[in-house]
C-alpha cells in the first residue's frame, strides 16, 4: 500500500503530465521556430527601448538564459530573420537585437493574441489561486532539479 508521501509525488508528477499536455494544446509553431524564440521575443518586447531594442546580456538576464545559450539562440533567429543586430555607434562592443517585421508579427499572432485568447478563460480562476500554481510550479522544479542534477 502506498504511503501519503508517495501518492502526494505521484499526484504532483501526474499534474506535470497535465500541464504538458496543456501546453501542447497551443497553437502549433511554424517550421524550424523553437519555443525558446518566444521567450526571447517576449523579453525584447518587455524590455525593449523606445527602438524596440534591447541589449543581449539584458535579455539573458530578464529572461533566465545563460548569456551564451542567449546568444546562440539569437543568432539563430538573426538566420531565421526573425530578429535583426546592431551595435552602439558610441560602443561597439554593446550588441542590441530588436525584432524585425517578421518577429513582431510572430509577437502579435503567439504572444498578445494567444494572451489575449487565454485571458478572459483564466480570469475564471481565483488569482490567489493562480499564483499559489505558480510559486508552487517554481518550487517543484527547483526540488526536483536538485534530486537530479546530485
Amino acid at each position: 500500500m502506498e504511503n501519503m508521501n508517495t501518492k502526494m509525488v505521484t499526484s504532483i508528477l501526474d499534474a506535470l503530465e497535465c500541464a504538458k499536455e496543456a501546453l501542447a494544446l497551443l497553437p502549433e509553431l511554424p517550421p524550424n521556430i523553437k519555443p525558446v524564440y518566444f521567450r526571447i521575443l517576449k523579453t525584447i518586447k518587455k524590455i525593449g527601448d523606445d527602438t524596440g531594442s534591447s541589449r543581449i546580456s539584458d535579455i539573458s538576464k530578464v529572461s533566465g538564459l545563460l548569456l551564451p545559450n542567449t546568444t546562440k539562440f539569437i543568432n539563430e533567429m538573426v538566420e531565421l530573420n526573425i530578429v535583426e543586430k546592431t551595435t552602439l555607434a558610441s560602443d561597439k562592443r554593446v550588441v542590441l537585437v530588436r525584432a524585425t517585421e517578421v518577429g513582431e508579427q510572430f509577437i502579435q499572432k503567439y504572444i498578445l493574441h494567444l494572451n489575449e485568447d487565454l485571458e478572459e478563460e483564466l480570469l475564471k480562476i481565483d488569482e490567489a489561486k493562480c499564483m499559489i500554481m505558480i510559486e508552487t510550479i517554481h518550487r517543484v522544479y527547483q526540488s526536483i532539479k536538485t534530486v537530479y542534477n546530485e
